[in-house]
C-alpha cells in the first residue's frame, strides 16, 4: 500500500498531485474488486463445504441409527416398553411410536399395546377411532376408559357401547368419567349380560341436587353383581356427594370411596358412610377420601353403639380433616392389619383430637395391627401410650409431622417395652424428638436376654429394631444417624415403590442427603463405611 505525503494536505494540490491521487484511487479500487471477488469465491467454497459437512453428518446419524440401542432392542421388549407407556397414561403412545420407524411400527402392532381403549365421546369421529383401536387390540384384555362431558348426547354413548359390548368378554377394567350421573345409564343399560373377566371399575361422576340417589348409580348392584361380574374385585367411586343407599356389589374386595362436597341438602355423615358398607362383608381394603372444606358440617352418628362389621378387612385408609376420624369407633374390623390415618389439612390449625375415638376403635375391634400410620395427625402423650399398649402385634410405625416426645419413645424401650414386635419406624418432620432417644431405643432393643426369650416379669422380649427412617427431624443430628446406622438400617430417603410423600413432594431433602453422602465419604474409612448401614 502506498504511503502518502502528509504535506499535500497543508497546501493547494497541484496538477501532479491530482493525477497521482487519481492513479492511487484506481489502483485501490481494482484491489478492492479483486478482494471482493476472492471473498465471494471463498463464501461459495464455504457453502459447498458446509453442504458436504451436512451430508457427512446425515450419514453419521444414519449409521448411528443403525447401531442405536433402540434398533437393537428385541421386538418383544419394545412392545413391553410401549405397553408400559400406555399404562402410565400416554393413551396416544401406539400412534406416536408407530411413526418413528418400521421396527417400532412392527413392535407397536402387538395387541397389548392397544389394549387400553380411551374413548373421548365428544372427539371427532369417535366411533371410527374406537373401531380401529379395537381391531388393533385383537383378543388382548381391554382396559376401557369412557369420558363424557355435559355436551355429549346419550345417543352417542349408546352407539359407542353397542361397539364396545361386542368385545365384553375381553373387558378387564372399566373407567367412567362423566359430568352427570345420568350419562352412566347409557352405559349400564347395555351391560345386560355377563362380563366374565372384569376386575376393576372406576366411576367419576356428579349427582345433581334434584336427582335423588342417582338411579344410574343404583344400577351398580345389578350390572356389576356377582352373577354379572364374578371376577370384580376393585371399585373406585368418586362423586360430589355420597349416595344415601347401598349401591356397591357385595362381593368386591377393594373399595375406594371419595366425596368432594358436603352440601346442605345432603350433608356428609357417619350414618351415610356406614350404610354404604353394611353389606360389603367380603371387603379387604377400604380407602375413604373426604373433602377438606365443608359447606355443611359433618354429622356424627346419633348413636355411639351404631357400627358396621367388616370381618375380612385387612387395610383401612382414611383421608380428610382430623375430626372425620370420629367414624373410626363405628367400624368393627377384627383382622385389620394396616391402618393409615392421613389428614388433608395443614397442622397450623388443629381440629379436635382423635385420640379418644382412636382408643375406642382399638378397644372395640382389638385389631391385630401390624402397620400404623399417622400422617399430619397427632396424638397427645397419653393417647400415644394408650395406642401402644393396645397394639401388641405392631411391626411398623409411621409418623409424619408428629409431636411425639422422647418420653413417649421410652415406652418402647426393650427388652420388655410396649409393642414388642415393633421392628420398623418411619419418622418424618417429628420436631420434638431427639436423636439420642432413637439411639437409646435401638440400643435397648438390641439387648439379648440370655434366659431364653422371657423378661423378669414373664413378658416376651421385644424384637430388635431392624430399620429406622429419619427425614427432616430437626433434633436428630448426623452423629445420631451414624450411631443408629451402626446398629440397624437407617434410612434418610423415602421408601422405594409407593410413598405418599413422593406425590406431595415434602420429604425429598436432596441437598441434605447429598451433603451427608459426601461427609460419609470423607470422614470415614472404607472399613468404617462397611459397618454403617445407611440408606441415603
Amino acid at each position: 500500500m502506498a504511503t502518502f505525503d502528509r504535506s499535500v494536505f497543508r497546501r493547494e494540490p497541484s496538477q501532479e498531485d491530482i493525477v497521482a491521487a487519481n492513479d492511487q484511487i484506481h489502483q485501490h479500487e481494482a484491489a478492492i474488486t479483486t478482494i471482493h471477488n476472492r471473498v465471494r469465491m471463498l463464501f461459495v467454497e464455504i457453502a459447498d463445504l458446509r453442504k458436504v459437512q451436512a451430508e457427512h453428518s446425515a450419514a453419521v446419524s444414519y449409521c448411528r441409527g443403525v447401531i442405536t440401542l433402540a434398533r437393537r432392542i428385541p421386538e418383544e421388549l419394545l412392545s413391553k416398553i410401549f405397553e408400559h407407556c400406555v399404562e402410565e397414561g400416554w393413551t396416544r403412545a401406539p400412534i406416536v411410536v408407530s411413526h418413528v420407524c418400521s421396527a417400532w411400527r412392527k413392535a407397536a402392532r402387538a395387541p397389548r399395546v392397544w389394549s387400553r381403549v380411551y374413548v373421548e365421546c365428544d372427539a371427532f369421529d369417535v366411533l371410527a377411532r374406537t373401531r380401529f383401536w379395537l381391531s388393533m387390540a385383537c383378543q388382548a384384555p381391554l382396559d376401557i376408559t369412557i369420558v363424557a362431558t355435559w355436551r355429549v348426547h346419550h345417543g352417542v354413548i349408546t352407539e359407542i357401547m353397542d361397539l364396545l359390548v361386542q368385545h365384553v368378554l375381553q373387558w378387564r377394567s372399566l373407567t367412567l368419567d362423566t359430568d352427570y350421573v345420568s350419562q352412566n345409564s347409557s352405559v349400564f343399560e347395555k351391560l345386560t349380560g355377563v362380563v366374565p373377566n372384569l376386575e376393576t371399575v372406576e366411576i367419576k361422576t356428579e349427582i345433581p341436587p334434584d336427582d335423588g340417589d342417582g338411579e344410574a348409580v343404583m344400577a351398580l348392584t345389578d350390572v356389576l353383581g356377582p352373577n354379572h361380574a364374578p371376577k370384580l374385585k376393585s371399585l373406585r367411586f368418586i362423586c360430589n356427594i355420597l349416595p344415601s343407599n347401598p349401591i356397591f356389589p357385595a362381593h368386591i374386595r377393594e373399595l375406594t370411596l371419595q366425596t368432594r362436597t358436603s352440601p346442605p341438602h345432603r350433608p356428609l355423615s357417619t350414618v351415610a358412610i356406614l350404610s354404604l358398607l353394611e353389606n360389603l362383608t367380603a371387603l379387604q381394603m377400604f380407602t375413604l377420601i373426604m373433602p377438606l372444606d365443608y359447606e355443611h358440617l359433618f354429622l356424627p352418628a346419633p348413636d355411639l353403639e351404631l357400627y358396621v362389621v367388616l370381618p375380612r378387612l385387612t387395610s383401612l385408609t382414611i383421608y380428610g380433616p382430623t375430626d372425620l376420624n370420629e367414624v373410626l369407633p363405628h367400624f368393627r374390623t377384627p383382622i385389620l392389619q394396616q391402618l393409615h390415618l392421613r389428614s388433608l389439612e395443614d397442622l397450623g390449625y388443629r381440629q379436635r383430637p382423635i385420640g379418644p375415638s382412636l382408643a375406642r376403635f382399638l378397644a372395640s375391634s382389638t385389631p391385630p395391627l401390624e402397620l400404623f400410620e399417622l400422617y399430619d395427625v397427632d396424638l397427645t402423650p397419653d393417647a400415644f401410650a394408650a395406642c401402644f399398649a393396645a397394639l401388641p402385634t405392631l411391626c411398623e410405625l409411621r409418623l409424619h409431622e408428629s409431636s411425639i416426645s422422647d418420653a413417649t419413645v421410652r415406652l418402647l424401650h426393650g427388652p420388655a417395652g410396649l409393642c414388642p414386635h415393633l421392628t420398623r419406624l418411619d419418622l418424618r418432620w417429628c420436631g420434638h424428638l431427639s436423636g439420642a432417644a432413637l439411639v437409646d431405643l435401638v440400643r435397648s432393643r438390641s439387648a439379648v436376654d440370655a434366659r431364653g426369650g422371657k423378661g423378669t416379669t414373664g413378658a416376651a422380649i421385644a424384637d430388635p429394631i431392624s430399620e429406622i427412617a429419619v427425614i427432616s427431624c430437626c433434633f436428630v443430628k448426623e452423629q445420631d444417624i451414624t450411631n443408629i446406622a451402626q446398629m440397624a438400617v437407617c434410612r434418610v430417603v423415602m421408601r422405594d415403590g409407593y410413598d405418599y410423600c413422593r406425590a406431595r413432594e415434602c420429604c425429598a431433602n436432596v441437598r441434605y442427603r447429598t451433603r451427608l453422602r459426601l461427609r460419609l465419604l470423607t470422614n470415614f474409612s472404607m472399613e468404617e463405611r462397611s459397618r454403617i448401614r445407611l440408606v441415603v
